[in-house]
């Protein structure tokens, strides 16, 4: 059973953070009050920004972050909203933004320099440049953070572990490097040190959906612990989470628990929201082919759903990965002979979902 858990909802804590940006390596950065500013002007219009931006409104956030920026000039995550609305908004905004980034300047400050290594078109141009900030900055954590995201695109995980885990231990506030280090560790393999760095991660960030998507899997599909995975899935559900995702990964929760119907239930729902997806229909075919039938009555009974199933696999979802290729190129049609040689040939009318409703008597 492969996951799919895509970033499809984002739950946000408006007090918290708002309005990620991205930084040097393309990551986002979810931004929060730590960053040094003592000018009360300047932070009303951070906050004000913040608001503006999650509300999609890059033009009204952007004179905003312009008077954060001029009033405190070491407010990272501002630098990084205003970089990042210009650029959406593209123009004159974004001819402006880089004009003013070229003449930043700052005595004895990294941040100057940083913020136009954000700027940098290539990853070779950003790496350079942040290596020659860490020169000079080695406590800078915020380039830290960027080089390891560079790293990390570039395959280098050793070296982008190092980092994130350096950018955390010099600035607590940058909860980011806790997630990416916990995304690197799973990477790697180190799946119970990746648990750890995620437990660690959310505790400071609960809200964060998209990394208790991650951790979810890493529990279910990797660690075999299902009930922890549950009371995440139940959590997410309860802040009112209804994704495909995550309803996939419940129904795998309850595959791996036993509670097969649950499980039938809750893929045939998905393919009746969503009937060109092909894990669902795979999984259905699956836990009717060879789990839930036991014997030669069973199968009778259950065949002919696993036959509907599959059908809908073939004919109907497009494949998304090797495993799913291999199923439909060789694994489901030699099933499909297979309940052929049993049941007989099918109606010859195309599948449906009311094909596959649980076996009553089962």
């Amino acid at each position: 059973m492969n996951r799919r858990c895509a970033a499809l909802w984002c739950f946000i804590l408006v007090g918290l953070a708002a309005g990620g940006c991205a930084a040097p390596g393309g990551e986002a950065v979810q931004p929060s009050l730590a960053d040094p500013c003592d000018d009360l002007d300047a932070v009303a219009a951070w906050r004000e920004a913040r608001a503006a931006i999650v509300a999609g409104d890059d033009a009204s956030a952007l004179p905003l972050l312009k008077l954060a920026v001029s009033r405190c000039p070491e407010l990272v995550r501002a630098h990084c909203s205003y970089q990042d609305a210009a650029r959406r908004l593209g123009g004159v905004a974004e001819e402006e933004m880089t004009t003013f980034y070229a003449g930043l300047r700052g005595e004895g400050s990294a941040v100057p320099a940083y913020m136009r290594a954000r700027l940098a078109e290539t990853a070779y141009a950003q790496a350079n440049d942040l290596k020659q900030i860490l020169s000079k900055h080695r406590g800078f954590a915020w380039a830290h953070l960027s080089l390891a995201r560079v790293n990390r695109g570039q395959g280098r995980l050793s070296e982008s572990l190092a980092g994130f885990r350096r950018a955390f231990q010099l600035d607590a506030s940058l909860v980011e490097a806790a997630r990416e280090l916990a995304q690197v560790l799973a990477e790697l393999g180190r799946t119970k040190e990746a648990a750890v760095a995620y437990e660690s991660y959310l505790k400071a960030r609960p809200g964060d959906r998209d990394a208790a998507c991650e951790y979810v899997g890493l529990l279910l599909y990797r660690l075999g612990r299902v009930g922890a995975a549950k009371e995440w899935i139940e959590r997410l559900q309860a802040a009112g989470d209804r994704s495909i995702a995550l309803r996939m990964d419940e129904a795998a929760a309850s595959w791996r628990s036993g509670l097969h119907r649950a499980a039938a239930e809750t893929y045939v729902g998905i393919l009746s929201e969503q009937p060109d997806n092909a894990l669902a229909a795979l999984n259905v075919g699956l836990l009717y082919y060879e789990v839930v039938p036991t014997d030669e009555a069973s199968r009778r009974v259950c065949w002919p759903r696993a036959r509907a199933a599959f059908q809908m696999f073939q004919e109907g979802a497009a494949t998304r990965d090797g495993h799913e290729q291999f199923e439909q190129t060789w694994a489901v049609p030699y099933r499909l002979r297979v309940i052929g040689d049993l049941i007989g040939a099918g109606s010859g009318r195309a599948p449906s979902v009311a094909d596959l409703g649980w076996p009553e008597g089962l």
